[in-house]
């Protein structure tokens, strides 16, 4: 437990640290951040448009869906700071042969990596998903107690580490392929489905994004649990993001094993 605390502390260190080191170039920061609060508001738009040609989806009304897609930005916003730095760990590290530096580090690399996370354009995925979350909140009369405020806060941290372990299980990949960027991204378009009501995906999809890739615990059971609609799928996140990291941390140190060097 003293080394799990250990690590848990240095890991924000290094972010700390890496925060110092983005807010250097501030402008561009800010742009950054604006510029995903655009490609935030194409999605809304979107929405806004099926609702155009329909009163409800899977039950559903609009106010419901603008909350569930506030609710998805925030743990969406928190994984991207924490873990995007995972995307480079083939293209960067490895083929670059920076991961031989990371290797002579006294702490595990997988640290050292997701604790130089610069994506400070995720930002604006929290700040969107945090307005928008209350502001349906107040519509749809949900009372805002300290009690829902905690859920809130405690279940999209939650959310975000499912995505990270997700993020770290397909990062193993580019061990071998050095294109982790591509892989992860590839199977994190499938958290997209959980934007809506899984229930108008057939069994495969909802199999898949429920016990393969387990997204639908990151903010769309937490989302019905604020609308009354299943007070008990969001008591399982927790244990979801616990036994993926478990998986991650595993899988992750059986492919540092049989790391070989690119010699570059």
């Amino acid at each position: 437990m003293r080394k799990l605390r250990d690590n848990v502390s240095l890991y924000f260190s290094l972010l700390k640290m890496s925060l110092k080191e983005i807010l250097i170039y501030r402008v561009d920061c800010i742009v950054g951040a604006c510029s995903q609060l655009v490609v935030q508001l194409v999605s809304l738009i979107f929405i806004l448009i099926v609702f155009q040609n329909t009163e409800t989806l899977a039950g559903w009304n609009f106010k419901q869906i603008l909350l569930l897609y506030g609710i998805t930005r925030i743990p969406v916003g928190i994984a991207g700071y924490c873990f995007d730095e995972l995307y480079q760990l083939g293209p960067e590290y490895l083929r670059r042969g920076d991961f031989d530096k990371i290797l002579l580090r006294p702490v595990h690399p997988l640290l050292s990596i997701i604790g130089s996370s610069d994506e400070f354009t995720a930002v604006g995925d929290v700040l969107i998903g945090l307005g928008l979350t209350i502001y349906m909140l107040v519509d749809l009369a949900i009372p805002i107690t300290a009690i829902l405020i905690f859920k809130i806060i405690f279940f999209s941290i939650i959310g975000a580490l499912i995505i990270g372990a997700i993020e770290v299980i397909f990062s193993i990949s580019s061990f071998w392929t050095y294109k982790s960027n591509e892989i992860i991204w590839t199977f994190y378009r499938v958290y997209t489905f959980t934007e809506y009501p899984i229930d108008i995906y057939n069994k495969l999809i909802k199999i898949l994004i429920t016990l393969i890739l387990p997204f639908a615990f990151v903010a769309y059971y937490p989302t019905m649990d604020y609308l009354g609609l299943n007070p008990y799928m969001i008591y399982w996140s927790p244990f979801v993001a616990i036994i993926l990291w478990v998986i991650a941390i595993k899988l992750w140190n059986l492919a540092l094993k049989k790391y070989r060097s690119t010699g570059t």
